[in-house]
């Protein structure tokens, strides 16, 4: 079974080991500093002799590490540091905010995952703002008053006897326990730093709510930083577009907003206005009138084969960005649902409608063949 040099020393940098088995996928070694995958929390990255370490896979007892070059022997392994320190930033500030909820909310963590960016939790039930509010302040307060954190390795039945916030996993004789005080004491094979306050601070980022619960985004550390700068950067361009303090951002953008809806208001009320003059103008055509418009909607088709067929003794076929309409003036006796039906299956789309109106519309390109082929059985069924 590999050493675990981890497990006793998450700050350990460096270290000498001994290639013990060799396999298709990499080596094992007698000992590592290198931690595996498990426990929600990714791998480390480094370098044995040199050579980069790319994944550590944990197998059993044995902890298996992929490297880019082949290595024997004896080893120096080499960890990376900064995200060593991040890892540990993040896991255990994602243990005081999993314990926060449990003391704001009543609620447990069900799954955590540590991804490159930002980290989450799902939570067994909704939160709201305020859950999600008091839970990261009481978190970052642990935080702040930097408590001890501290590791210890015990058996099953000594595990039962502490306040685990979750059962320990079963089948194992020596249980690993992470405990910072009264606060919070989790059964755990993550790396940890040795004080709370090495966390920095844990920012929740989004909540999303889902079905059976809460899935909360958050960062640390390093991380939290880098987010706020970020969130500051975006203020100040955002203030700077708008010419405005950040005192009167939010006004300001709500001012935009405003003055966007307005003019997508009267934009629409324009293009509803030409698509009428567009359906007057094509009833001075024949019987059938057939029209393509590349590049627009149903909504404007569907206005100008209204208007066109006001006109009695009219028949409208007309297409355009994946959309096709049929419209009949109220004297033309002609069920259009059937021919329809054929014609819309050209562009793969589902629609529906009356005798006299049909619309819809399909993902299909071909709408020209589909405006051809209700022509064609229009004129049929009106010989």
């Amino acid at each position: 079974m590999t050493e675990r040099l981890y497990d006793q020393d998450p700050y350990l940098k460096e270290f000498t080991a001994r290639v013990v088995r060799k396999t298709d996928r990499g080596v094992v070694l007698d000992r590592t500093a290198f931690f595996p995958t498990g426990g929600g929390q990714p791998c480390d990255f480094g370098t044995l002799n040199g050579h980069d370490v790319t994944d550590v896979v944990d197998e059993g007892g044995d902890v298996l590490h992929v490297v880019a070059e082949e290595v024997v022997g004896e080893v120096h392994g080499l960890i990376d540091w900064e995200r060593r320190r991040d890892h540990m930033q993040q896991h255990h500030g994602q243990h005081l905010l999993s314990e926060a909820f449990v003391r704001v909310a009543g609620a447990a963590t069900s799954s955590f995952h540590l991804g490159e960016d930002e980290s989450t939790i799902d939570l067994d039930k909704a939160v709201g703002p305020i859950d999600v509010e008091r839970a990261e302040a009481l978190a970052n307060m642990v935080v702040v008053e930097n408590r001890a954190v501290k590791v210890g390795l015990h058996t099953p039945e000594e595990a039962k006897a502490l306040p685990l916030r979750k059962p320990p996993p079963a089948g194992e004789t020596r249980i690993r326990v992470i405990q910072v005080g009264d606060f919070d004491t989790q059964a755990c094979c993550g790396t940890h730093p040795r004080s709370t306050g090495e966390v920095g601070v844990i920012q929740v980022t989004d909540v999303e709510k889902g079905k059976d619960g809460s899935r909360v985004r958050f960062v640390c550390g390093f991380r939290a930083l880098k987010e706020a700068r970020e969130n500051a950067r975006v203020v100040r361009e955002l203030g700077r577009k708008l010419s405005v303090p950040r005192v009167a951002l939010e006004m300001a953008l709500e001012r935009v907003l405003a003055d966007s809806a307005d003019a997508r208001k009267a934009l629409n009320a324009a293009e509803r206005a030409l698509a009428g003059h567009a359906g007057r103008e094509l009833a001075a055509r024949g019987k059938i009138v057939v029209e393509a418009f590349p590049g627009k909607g149903l909504e404007y088709i569907r206005v100008v084969a209204t208007e066109l067929v006001k006109t009695p003794g009219k028949v409208a076929v007309m297409g355009g960005a994946e959309a096709l309409v049929l419209a009949r003036s109220a004297d033309v006796d002609l069920d259009l649902r059937p021919v329809f039906k054929e014609a819309v299956a050209l562009i793969q789309g589902k629609g529906g409608g009356s005798a006299m109106f049909v619309q819809g519309g399909g993902p299909g390109k071909d709408v020209a063949a589909a405006l051809k082929l209700a022509e064609g059985l229009i004129r049929a069924a009106l010989v």
